[in-house]
């Protein structure tokens, strides 16, 4: 059992290669204090780096028509792997589920889950990773996805990537018009954090996962223990308490990010899930100005409205959230667009797999940058 669907990407309106486009200079990285230099994440990755290489590594096993090759990353939801697709003679990324169902409610789930991947299948955007195909194979529920270079914003934050604020408010921007276009059709992510946000360079997000928080939630066992035990800083109130949510859950969530990129810390925190929990529900996080003088005002006031408790004081949409960013972007670009050379990135494969000197040259690269 199975769909396919091989949707086709529009151009998309502002995204410029790194070494054609003007380059929003990258913020060293804090590890230690403010302003030490520590190496680049984008270097070197550990990962194949070929479809040749992919195409001939050994098969460790088969899903639907695919041959599994390696593992690429695992979690409570599912393990992820390089793998080829003989039929269409291509790489791939194949997302197997960890969730345990009783045979009573296999095929319910088997119903849920096809739902939300031909809904997932259905969306054709520059930001979102590509869905391929999805089936159920002897009784594993898989997705195939294009397979994507780079690494994931959880990796990059862990290694100690910090963006410049003009960056993140590029980055949440990119991701909020994918969300705007998502919700257009629909579909509410639900599960919004850095893991599932996949970076193919420093400005240039892919959002993952789409259809997968329902698809947990809805069935329990281990799906659920996973997204209890990591979203719960991104959760939006209204969800941690198990109550009906919409669009306005994602720009919660997506305001978070926002906030953790500008500040360095997560705005919800504690010791254990209660409270995490507790955090998101009753905390009012300070702005994230006062937290770091170098945050420019008006973003940590669009990251405040974002991340109101209550979804009628947020911004209504994700597509209003996008709007507001890149106002700011148009009002500061300019000083975001210094002529910094762009480091090199080597980029590897993943699972989701995905300059000027002079004031007026400056304005042409802001604009690009924002348009």
């Amino acid at each position: 059992m199975s769909i396919s669907s091989v949707p086709g990407s529009p151009a998309p309106d502002d995204s410029l290669p790194d070494d054609a486009a003007p380059t929003i200079p990258q913020r060293r990285l804090h590890a230690g204090p403010r302003g030490a230099p520590q190496p680049d994440p984008w270097g070197s990755l550990p990962w194949r780096t070929s479809d040749e290489s992919i195409e001939s590594a050994a098969t460790i096993g088969h899903i639907g028509r695919y041959a599994l090759k390696y593992p690429l990353g695992e979690g409570g939801l599912g393990t992820v792997y390089a793998a080829h697709d003989p039929l269409l003679s291509r790489s791939i990324a194949v997302k197997t589920l960890h969730l345990h169902i009783a045979d009573d409610q296999r095929a319910a789930f088997n119903a849920i889950f096809l739902d939300e991947a031909r809904a997932a299948a259905g969306l054709a955007h520059p930001q979102i990773v590509t869905v391929f195909d999805a089936g159920i194979s002897n009784d594993r529920a898989y997705i195939a996805m294009e397979l994507l270079k780079g690494r994931d914003l959880r990796q990059l934050r862990g290694e100690g990537w910090r963006p410049t604020p003009a960056q993140a408010a590029l980055i949440v921007r990119r991701v909020a018009d994918a969300l705007a276009y998502a919700h257009s059709k629909g579909v509410v992510h639900r599960d919004i954090k850095p893991a599932n946000i996949f970076m193919t360079s420093r400005t240039q997000p892919r959002v993952l996962d789409f259809g997968i928080a329902r698809v947990a939630h809805e069935r329990g066992g281990t799906g659920s223990a996973e997204l209890a035990a990591g979203s719960p800083h991104y959760m939006a109130p209204e969800q941690a308490r198990r109550e009906p949510s919409d669009r306005r859950a994602d720009v919660f969530s997506l305001g978070v990010v926002l906030y953790e990129l500008l500040t360095d810390v997560k705005p919800f925190r504690g010791g254990t899930l209660a409270d995490i929990t507790r955090a998101v529900l009753e905390h009012e996080p300070p702005r994230a100005d006062s937290v770091d003088p170098d945050v420019p005002a008006g973003l940590a006031t669009i990251a405040a409205k974002a991340m109101a408790k209550d979804p009628e004081q947020r911004h209504r949409s994700a597509g209003a959230l996008a709007r507001d960013l890149r106002g700011w972007l148009e009002d500061h670009g300019r000083a975001a667009a210094h002529p910094t050379p762009p480091p090199s990135i080597k980029r590897a494969y993943w699972p989701w797999v995905a300059a000027a000197s002079t004031s007026a040259l400056a304005a042409i690269a802001a604009w690009y940058l924002i348009r």
